[in-house]
């Protein structure tokens, strides 16, 4: 009877930690599911990309590594961790090509756990440049409002000026009308002449 007690203490102090340790074993957190899926081709980037474990998750301990097409990576920022879903803003600078995401996460039990998706997207087609909507600027060229035709050289005073031709003709009219002013005289002096002869021989 001792034996057989002493075989069941003994099998139980065996069996509890194993049965402790199985639910600590079991407290990890895993991944459930992603948005975009691991392995999605998409048509554009996302917007946003998010990660949903089987349980609530530790904001403070929640970090995304981000690999692009080149092979760089950086930091992803996480907009926010809710339950157990962390969401990134996805970069809208980010260029197209495959890339792969890594997590890392703690368990509510403190262990860290690790792991990534991959996935990608066509690079987006860039936008028409605003130069061949705009109007030449040639045709609003004020070139018919030069004020070239406003040449001073139409104001000179030359057409005021006397010119020599007209001054010799004004010298011959003043001679003439002499000349006419002194035969008059003279014919006036001979007719007087002839009357005074006349008038002498009557009396006479």
């Amino acid at each position: 009877m001792k034996r057989f007690l002493t075989a069941v203490v003994l099998a139980a102090a065996l069996l509890i930690p194993g049965a402790m340790a199985a639910p600590v074993a079991q407290a990890h957190s895993e991944l459930v599911s992603t948005d975009p899926a691991d392995g999605a081709v998409l048509d554009a980037p996302p917007t946003t990309v998010s990660f949903t474990f089987n349980e609530a998750l530790m904001p403070d301990f929640v970090r995304f590594i981000g690999t692009d097409p080149s092979g760089n990576t950086g930091d992803l920022p996480v907009s926010s961790v809710e339950g157990p879903t962390a969401t990134i803003a996805w970069p809208p600078s980010a260029p197209g090509g495959e890339w792969t995401v890594s997590y890392r996460v703690v368990s509510q039990d403190g262990h860290p756990v690790e792991g990534g998706i991959t996935f990608s997207y066509a690079a987006a087609s860039p936008s028409p440049s605003p130069t061949s909507a705009s109007p030449a600027p040639t045709s609003a060229e004020p070139t018919s409002a030069e004020p070239t035709s406003a040449a001073p050289t139409s104001t000179q005073p030359t057409s005021a000026q006397p010119s020599p031709s007209t001054s010799p003709a004004a010298d011959t009219s003043g001679g003439t009308s002499g000349l006419l002013i002194a035969g008059i005289a003279v014919a006036v002096i001979a007719i007087a002449a002839v009357v005074i002869a006349l008038v002498a021989r009557r009396r006479a």
